[in-house]
C-alpha cells in the first residue's frame, strides 16, 4: 500500500469494537493513529454503553453513538450514515469481523476503506490484511497500523490515559479488590481467604460489571471480614469515577475482563488472575502500568487453553497472591 502523507489524511472514522474489553484493548492502537495523523479529525463510531471510558483518551475525537441494535445489519447502515454527521472521509477503519461495520465505509463514502479480510466483508474494502491467528488483540489492531502507514509498529509500545483528579479525599494508601465476577450469585469466598491474610491495610472493594447485585451482597459479605483492615465498597456511577479511584491506588486485584484492562490503562499496578481466558490474547500488556499475571503459568491451565476445555476453573493459591500483592504494591 502506497503510504501516505499526513496532509493527505485529514477525517478518520474508526468502528470500535461493541465489548467493552475489546474497546479499551483497541487504545493503543487509537493512541499510534493519532500519533501518526496528528492534524486528522478522528470520529470514533462506538457504542453508547460504557462511552465514557472513551474520555480517557488523551487526544481529542467525536464520538458516534450507537445503540445495541441500531447497526446489525446492512440495512441500518444508510439510516445511521445519513445521520452521523462524519463528512469527507479519507480512511475508515473497522476493528471488528461484522460485515455491517465493514460496510460504513462505503455509507461514508470514505476513500480508503480498511479492515480486517474474511469472507464477503472482504469486497467491501479497499485496503486489508487477514486477522492474525494466535495473536494478542493489541497486535491484530497494529497489523492494519502498519497497513495503512506502511510502518512496522513498536512491540514495546506502551500508552497510559490521561490523568484524572483523585476521588477519594482521604489520602490514607489503599488497594481496590474488584468482587467481579459473582460465583453463583454471591461474592466468591476465596476473596475471603485473601483478605484475612492482610493487616491494617485499607481495602477498597468495588464491582466492575453487575456492582448494583454485588451492592446487595456487599453487606452479607463485610460482615465475614475480619476487623484488622478497614473496608469500603465503591458504589461509582461511570467509568470515569472508577477510573479516578484505580488511578490512586496502591494496587489492584482482579480477575481477567475489562476491569483489568481499565486498571492498568489508568497507570494501576495489576495483578490479574486468570481462569479461563487466554492472557496472550487479551492480557493488557501494552499499557504503561506494570501487570502481573497469575493462573498463566499453571501448567494445567496452558493445557485448557489449548485444548479449549469448558468449564474448567483455576484454583488459585492465595497465600501466593497475598505475597505477591505484597511485594508488588510495595507496601
Amino acid at each position: 500500500m502506497e503510504k501516505k502523507s499526513e496532509s493527505n489524511i485529514k477525517v478518520i472514522a474508526i468502528k470500535l469494537p461493541f465489548d467493552l474489553e475489546d474497546r479499551i484493548l483497541t487504545f493503543p492502537f487509537l493512541h499510534s493513529i493519532s500519533e501518526y495523523y496528528p492534524k486528522a479529525d478522528i470520529h470514533l463510531i462506538t457504542s453508547r454503553k460504557e462511552v465514557e471510558v472513551l474520555n480517557l483518551l488523551p487526544f481529542k475525537a467525536y464520538y458516534h453513538l450507537f445503540n445495541e441494535e441500531e447497526i446489525k445489519t446492512i440495512f441500518d447502515i444508510h439510516p445511521y450514515t445519513a445521520n452521523a454527521a462524519i463528512y469527507n472521509v479519507d480512511l475508515f477503519i473497522s476493528l471488528t469481523n461484522s460485515f455491517s461495520d465493514a460496510s460504513l465505509g462505503l455509507g461514508l463514502r470514505a476513500k480508503m476503506r480498511v479492515g480486517f479480510s474474511d469472507d464477503w466483508k472482504t469486497l467491501l474494502l479497499t485496503h486489508k490484511i487477514k486477522r492474525p491467528v494466535g495473536h494478542h488483540l493489541v497486535e491484530d489492531y497494529m497489523g492494519l497500523y502498519e497497513l495503512i502507514t506502511g510502518e512496522s509498529f513498536n512491540r514495546r509500545l506502551r500508552v497510559n490515559a490521561r490523568s484524572v483528579p483523585r476521588i477519594i479525599e482521604d489520602d490514607t494508601p489503599y488497594i481496590a479488590i474488584n468482587l467481579y465476577p459473582l460465583k453463583e450469585a454471591s461474592i466468591n469466598d476465596d476473596w475471603l481467604d485473601l483478605i484475612s491474610k492482610f493487616e491494617g491495610k485499607k481495602i477498597i472493594f468495588f464491582a466492575s460489571e453487575e456492582q448494583v447485585k454485588v451492592q446487595l451482597l456487599i453487606e452479607n459479605f463485610m460482615n465475614l471480614l475480619h476487623p484488622q483492615n478497614t473496608y469500603i465498597f465503591f458504589y461509582y456511577d461511570n467509568w470515569i469515577e472508577l477510573s479516578r479511584m484505580l488511578s490512586y491506588s496502591n494496587g489492584v486485584i482482579t480477575f481477567s475482563g475489562a476491569g483489568a484492562a481499565l486498571s492498568a490503562y489508568v497507570g494501576s499496578r495489576s495483578i490479574i488472575l486468570y481462569e479461563q481466558d487466554n492472557p496472550e490474547r487479551t492480557a493488557p500488556f501494552y499499557f504503561l502500568s506494570d501487570v502481573e499475571i497469575m493462573g498463566a503459568s499453571n501448567k494445567v491451565f496452558n493445557e485448557v487453553i489449548q485444548t479449549k476445555t469448558e468449564n474448567f476453573k483455576v484454583s488459585f493459591d492465595m497465600s501466593q497472591v497475598h505475597r505477591k500483592a505484597v511485594d508488588f504494591f510495595r507496601f
